[in-house]
């Protein structure tokens, strides 16, 4: 790859409408693949994507956050499955509209967890791809777990996972606020956007795991600041900015002046 490789997580929580099931948000849709357009004529780029109300909605309601039960979770799972399946090819015919040559990957399909977390992994595939030129996209998922059964991966550890070993040289989360706050600013008007964050002060966010308002089966954006930690550990920078709003994801990328949350690397 000659082109700096950007890692782009684009949150569930921008791209659908996490209180109201199967519900995407087409118009950010649009705005997140234009801008992808625009990144990748300078970078190389992997997008990883929530699943948003295709996933976290219905897992609670077929109770599969806590990994295999019994069998009857079968046909809840193989249901929650076909959802994914279908947000999958919507985000990647729009991603295709926008002229982004996406290669889509299950992440069933080459990540294995224990507990959660991932243990295995085939990145070998997707890194191809990339060299090709072409834009490997993957998601959140329900993946085999080896003490589990399956369990759900998260397109926060997804990303920071691949950022590392694919050595990246920046890890963007774009969700549906304008970064990081120092309290809920879905609940607190008083919240302050946190510009600049140290490790030290990440963990102690993390700790204090912000409520969510919404169904998240997977931390929010708790989950999302603990995941970015282990990138920074590798000195790649990390950046949380707003998909909603118009061109921040692209100026992000490409290292320009934007309203967002940066996880220094000391």
């Amino acid at each position: 790859m000659h082109k700096p490789l950007i890692v782009i997580k684009l949150g569930g929580s921008a791209l659908t409408d996490k209180t109201r099931i199967y519900t995407p948000r087409i118009p950010i849709i649009h705005s997140a693949a234009s801008q992808v357009a625009e990144i990748r004529k300078d970078c190389s780029v992997i997008l990883i994507h929530g699943a948003g109300s295709y996933g976290h909605i219905p897992v609670r309601k077929y109770g599969l956050q806590q990994g295999w039960k019994s069998p009857k979770q079968l046909r809840g799972l193989s249901s929650t499955k076909f959802k994914l399946l279908e947000w999958e090819n919507l985000l990647d015919e729009i991603l295709l509209e926008h002229g982004v040559p996406v290669m889509p990957f299950l992440a069933s399909d080459f990540f294995v967890t224990e507990k959660g977390r991932i243990v295995s992994a085939w990145l070998k595939p997707l890194a191809s791809w990339l060299r090709l030129g072409c834009v490997p996209i993957t998601g959140g998922d329900i993946v085999p777990d080896s003490r589990n059964g399956f369990s759900i991966l998260s397109g926060d550890q997804i990303a920071a996972f691949i950022a590392i070993r694919l050595k990246a040289t920046r890890l963007i989360y774009a969700v549906d606020v304008d970064g990081v706050f120092n309290a809920n600013p879905t609940l607190d008007s008083n919240a302050q956007l946190l510009e600049t964050l140290t490790p030290s002060f990440a963990r102690r966010l993390v700790s204090r795991a912000m409520s969510a308002t919404t169904p998240d089966v997977t931390g929010g954006m708790a989950g999302k600041i603990s995941e970015s930690l282990s990138a920074t550990r590798h000195r790649i920078p990390v950046y949380f900015v707003n998909l909603t709003k118009s061109g921040r994801l692209r100026k992000a990328a490409l290292g320009q002046k934007v309203t967002s949350s940066r996880l220094i690397l000391r």
